[in-house]
């Protein structure tokens, strides 16, 4: 609590959620709630859990040479994700890394790696989607649709970027030294000490079995997920000039929430989840502002409470207490400040 980052994050949270109220009718998000088919959260859950698995089996293929148990990134990952939601500046993802690397034997360097590896294929992956659902969007106006392949086609040369630096990294590193040598910020020895790791965790991209594995479990992943935002739709009967929504529509605000989730919010991206949610439905597919807001609040619900029931099974199974997480938190936090 005591980092500014917190606090900017509270702060953006709170004028998302501001903004998000405006215009709504309380008695119509009351009423959709009401009338919400909650025997559709079966199907979206069957759904939500193949796309978790597909999470799963995507960070076990990013070790490779290395075996790692099935079991054990699965209770990381679990702990990881139910930390993100109730902890600041995602540290679950810095715990995580340092619990699979006492479970495995996993160095920890190598750990944070294929974390980031991870986030960098998930960003792919929803930029990818993104530039692909809004081609079949006819609302979107055609600046948004070339802002949206323009940044599938940034997110790509970066990737092939890194590609070509674990190929040739010596040589790429000495270069961008002397490229970014003005500036001071870029002279600090840690930034370079977490690129090289960066590019260390992208040896994976030199082995084209694995790279394939993680790209077809990081769409099976998004895919399924998308499915997921379409099926609580349906459950919500969530229409638009008397029909109900598309499936592009769930694609639609799930990447585009996916991306604004990135600023400082929150945990759990409260405030910022659901005013990204809400603009999306409204702005481009018209649905009524309460009922938007009304599906952002079951969207996030169901995935939350879903996250927070796998950690909370994970820590039992792995004999933690969150006082003992707690202080993993803190001595992770601490060593990324070094």
């Amino acid at each position: 609590m005591k980092s500014p980052r917190f606090w900017i994050g509270i702060i953006i949270s709170l004028v998302c959620l501001y903004f998000a109220f405006q215009g709504i009718q309380f008695d119509k998000v009351m009423e959709a709630l009401r009338d919400f088919n909650y025997l559709w959260l079966i199907p979206a859950s069957i759904v939500f859990l193949v796309s978790y698995v597909a999470r799963v089996f995507r960070w076990q293929l990013l070790f490779v040479p290395q075996r790692v148990r099935t079991n054990g990134v699965f209770h990381a990952l679990n702990i990881g994700y139910f930390l993100s939601n109730i902890l600041p500046a995602r540290l679950g993802d810095l715990v995580r890394a340092y619990l699979i690397g006492q479970m495995e034997n996993v160095s920890k360097a190598r750990a944070l790696s294929t974390v980031v590896v991870e986030r960098l294929s998930d960003g792919l992956a929803v930029v990818v989607l993104l530039a692909i659902t809004a081609l079949f969007v006819p609302n979107i106006p055609d600046v948004a649709k070339q802002g949206a392949l323009g940044v599938a086609a940034g997110g790509i040369a970066g990737i092939v970027f890194l590609l070509a630096l674990s190929f040739q990294k010596e040589r790429g590193l000495r270069l961008l030294r002397r490229l970014t040598g003005w500036i001071p910020f870029a002279q600090n020895p840690r930034l370079w000490g977490i690129l090289d790791s960066l590019i260390d965790g992208f040896a994976i991209l030199r082995s084209p079995r694995p790279l394939i594995g993680v790209g077809l479990w990081a769409l099976i992943a998004w895919i399924t997920g998308g499915i997921m935002w379409w099926v609580v739709m349906i459950g919500m009967n969530l229409q638009t000039d008397g029909s109900l929504l598309p499936l592009q529509a769930a694609f639609l605000a799930m990447t585009i929430t996916s991306l604004a989730v990135i600023v400082p919010s929150s945990p759990g991206y409260i405030g910022v989840f659901h005013f990204g949610v809400q603009v999306t439905l409204n702005t481009v597919f018209g649905v009524d502002k309460s009922a938007a807001l009304s599906y952002a609040f079951i969207i996030h619900a169901f995935t939350y409470v879903w996250l927070i029931v796998l950690g909370i099974y994970s820590m039992w199974h792995e004999g933690l207490t969150y006082q003992r997480l707690q202080n993993i938190e803190q001595v992770t936090a601490q060593s990324e400040t070094k």
